[in-house]
């Protein structure tokens, strides 16, 4: 389960990487789009799908890898510290990218950060999580 939640993970970030770039810079192009460029900004229920499918699929993720965490054999305040910081970063991806038609750049950049630390958070989670299960201390 954990090599797939990786590979889910990954792929994730892939898809998000075709879709609206990998920089900052890219996401503001394609999510409030460029005159000089002449890419046009997305619209707000294009937006919406694409935050609810994305949502959908990570809070999936989140649970299964929060799952697995309450199990292991780590500390309570390491397991509550490193869920907490999964729901703030889930909350900057979500609320970066509703709010950055009316905030501009700040939003996005919110969101960019928030999508790129959680992924980073649970991949880090699932290699401790397999690691603990190599060395049979889970």
């Amino acid at each position: 389960m954990v090599i797939f939640l990786l590979g889910a993970l990954v792929l994730n970030g892939i898809a998000k990487g075709i879709d609206f770039g990998m920089t900052p810079v890219m996401w503001i192009n394609t999510i409030l789009g460029n005159e000089a460029e002449f890419i046009e900004p997305l619209l707000l229920s294009d937006l919406l799908l694409s935050l609810h499918t994305d949502l959908f699929g990570l809070i999936l993720i989140f649970i299964l890898m929060t799952a697995l965490l309450i199990r292991t054999s780590r500390a309570k305040g390491f397991k509550i510290t490193v869920l907490l910081l999964g729901v703030i970063t889930l909350l900057f991806y979500g609320i970066g990218l509703i709010t950055s038609l009316w905030i501009g750049r700040v939003g996005v950049i919110f969101s960019w950060g928030g999508f790129y630390l959680f992924h980073l958070l649970m991949i880090g989670i699932a290699l401790d999580i397999f690691i603990l299960l190599i060395r049979k201390k889970f």
